[in-house]
């Protein structure tokens, strides 16, 4: 099931959809399997949540790496200081 296809069945159960959704489905993606960029809409529901998954692992140690390196760079200026 495409993601877009997930948030129309929401819309039908009952559900509001915000009125910007039009708008995040457009986005688009690098799917690194096909080697080209799809809007988030197409993706399949499954490849969505390990996408979102894998790009939050990737943000997350990027943020450790520059907050241990601050760190390391605030050590050494107080044992050097």
């Amino acid at each position: 099931m495409k993601v877009k296809q997930a948030i129309m069945i929401e819309g039908i159960l009952g559900r509001t959809i915000p009125s910007d959704m039009t708008e995040q489905l457009s986005h688009k993606y690098l799917s690194e399997s096909k080697g080209e960029y799809i809007s988030i809409g197409e993706m399949d529901i499954i490849h969505f949540i390990r996408a979102f998954n894998k790009r939050e692992r990737i943000v997350k140690d990027q943020y450790t790496r520059v907050l241990t390196k601050m760190l390391d760079e605030i050590t050494e200026k107080e044992l050097n200081g």
